[in-house]
């Protein structure tokens, strides 16, 4: 991978406030050594950008762009996965009022979440009011994620800049990550491994963590978490405690611009100050990055916000999301909101079926099943694709000397084009044979959730 030829010493402009918030000044950048490449890329242009310009009367899922994908995972037992849970406050009120800090109550809205949401039917969690793009998660079943990202990868070969706004407010037990991976290893739901949700980061990856008000930047591969990491850096205090004056601090209607820098060997996390400086944190590398191309995923994280007295402080408010690069790695994805339960309050029968069906308006090249399976053993989870032969699913990444996993965990299924059909698709799911390695008190039968035919775009360049 080619070194990133360019670094802007300042940003454009400092961030607007939203919602109501007061302006800030817009600052001078003054002279930038660019290389002749401008912030945006070749002729000012992103590869990717999304602006979330909508202003609805009331906060909706109806105008979020569905060139996003959105996924929610909770932890939950295996006898109740269908439910809709608890409800929880989220910034805005319901006329989209912003979370204006000087109003008591703090104007906000009441959220259900489920299982059950896609790029089509977004859940509850995520919605757009004033011109920007909230996700948001409260304290409903110990541990939650949130995860929404571009349906298009971003392509760093030559170094690269990933941008985009959100409020630097923290939060206790609730926070929010950006993790730049592979396609092919999407995991929607990971988490750190001591972390009470089953699945963990894939193999390679690029992890921005904002939890607590500490940015950390961290770069992986070989092994999934808690191994694999080669590289790190962090602040050596939350945002609030080095930037006391910061308004952002307390009014969440405050954004900030993120700019991540990605060269050969070196990462730069920047993040544009009061005012209208840059706050800078490097991570060096002793060898290049692990790949060059991958999906990008914007995350909200609550693990049981309420033991630290956090009761509404549950939403983070993104905006001018956008990456450089080359157009590349589109893909659309064809969904359903059905969830596939073979779980009961103890065993199910091996041989036990279930379906669910997907309609595509068309067929292409690489066609691939994405999906979230609970309590994957190996060899038991037996997937059909419009009656063909049964083959066997799998968690992207296994637990170390393990053949079983518990919790929800992301799949992947390569399909032949010819295995599918215009119009619907039968996927037929079956419980197989139980294998020796797993534990006798573990129940047989598993779920799926999250699950969608994914084909690359006409004109992707993939």
């Amino acid at each position: 991978m080619a070194s990133l030829r360019w670094l802007p010493a300042l940003l454009a402009s400092i961030l607007i406030g939203c919602d109501g918030a007061p302006a800030e000044p817009a600052v001078d950048p003054g002279p930038v050594d660019d290389g002749g490449v401008p912030p945006g890329g070749p002729n000012g242009r992103w590869a990717f950008e999304a602006t979330f310009d909508a202003d609805p009367a009331a906060p909706s899922q109806a105008v979020l762009p569905r060139v996003f994908d959105y996924s929610v995972t909770h932890r939950t037992h295996p006898r109740d996965h269908a439910p809709v849970f608890s409800s929880y406050p989220a910034d805005h009120g319901t006329d989209c009022a912003g979370p204006s800090p000087e109003l008591s109550p703090v104007p906000q809205h009441v959220v259900t979440t489920s299982h059950r949401t896609s790029g089509r039917r977004p859940d509850e969690s995520f919605f757009i009011c004033r011109d920007h793009l909230m996700s948001s998660m409260g304290d409903v079943e110990g541990y939650s994620v949130t995860a929404f990202w571009p349906r298009q990868e971003f392509d760093f070969a030559d170094g690269g800049v990933l941008e985009f706004e959100v409020n630097p407010t923290a939060a206790a037990r609730s926070w929010w990550e950006v993790v730049i991976l592979p396609r092919e290893q999407l995991t929607v739901a990971a988490a750190r491994s001591w972390l009470p949700i089953d699945e963990t980061y894939p193999r390679d990856r690029i992890l921005m963590d904002f939890n607590g008000g500490v940015r950390r930047l961290e770069v992986g591969t070989g092994a999934i978490d808690p191994d694999g990491w080669i590289a790190g850096a962090s602040d050596w205090g939350p945002w609030a405690t080095r930037h006391p004056d910061d308004p952002a601090n307390t009014d969440r209607r405050i954004r900030r611009t993120m700019r991540l820098h990605l060269g050969e060997r070196q990462l730069i996390w920047a993040i544009e100050t009061a005012s209208g400086g840059l706050d800078s944190l490097t991570l060096d590398l002793s060898e290049q990055l692990p790949f060059e191309r991958g999906l990008v995923l914007f995350k909200t994280h609550a693990y049981t916000p309420r033991k630290d007295g956090n009761v509404d402080r549950y939403t983070f408010h993104w905006d001018d999301i956008r990456f450089t690069g080359p157009v590349v790695g589109r893909y659309d994805a064809f969904e359903t909101e059905e969830l596939v339960v073979l779980q009961a309050n103890g065993s199910r029968a091996i041989g036990e079926s279930a379906s669910a069906t997907i309609a595509v308006p068309r067929t292409g090249p690489d066609p691939v099943i994405f999906g979230q399976l609970h309590n994957a053993m190996r060899g038991q989870v037996l997937l059909s694709v419009n009656g063909g032969p049964e083959r066997p699913v799998a968690p992207l990444a296994w637990e170390e000397e393990s053949c079983h996993s518990p919790g929800w965990s992301s799949f992947r299924v390569r399909l032949q084009p010819s295995e599918l059909s215009t119009g619907d698709n039968e996927l037929r799911f079956t419980i197989g044979p139980r294998p020796d390695c797993v534990a006798d008190w573990v129940w047989d039968g598993f779920s799926v959730k999250g699950l969608e035919i994914q084909l690359s775009a006409v004109g992707s360049g993939f």
